[in-house]
């Protein structure tokens, strides 16, 4: 099932993380570091900064799974949520997976979308982008 809604696109370009990595297993402890302190200066903790770095972690962590591409990641402070979307160079569409509890992966879409008020993909010419907004 491939899921694509509008991204919504009313955030403040001014506050935002961005760079471009590459899908290393390391990739995704040093991406929550980065996210981690951003979120403290926003003054975003607790739940509300465990959620968005549980999303930061799954998406990057799919990318780096099954992507395999070079990946950029946006975090943006949009009102009462906060934008996290990552985009690869990856044509495949996202799959998400039935729930298995006795599985050992294909959690994380599911988790997001349990997570995020709104979440989607959208597919482009170079890559696709998917992206979740949880609430702050």
């Amino acid at each position: 099932m491939e899921v694509i809604r509008p991204m919504r696109t009313d955030c403040d370009p001014t506050i935002e993380l961005e760079g471009a990595h590459a899908p290393t297993p390391t990739a995704t402890a040093e991406i929550r570091g980065a996210v981690r302190a951003l979120l403290a200066q926003w003054r975003i903790v607790g739940t509300a900064a465990e959620d968005i770095l549980l999303v930061v972690h799954e998406l990057v962590a799919n990318v780096v799974d099954h992507a395999r591409t070079p990946f950029r990641l946006a975090v943006k402070l949009c009102g009462s949520f906060v934008k996290v979307s990552v985009h690869d160079e990856s044509c495949r569409p996202i799959v998400v997976r039935e729930l298995d509890p006795l599985s050992t992966r294909g959690r994380g879409l599911p988790l997001i979308a349990a997570i995020a008020d709104n979440w989607g993909c959208q597919q482009q010419a170079d890559g696709k982008t998917v992206w979740a907004a949880i609430p702050v």
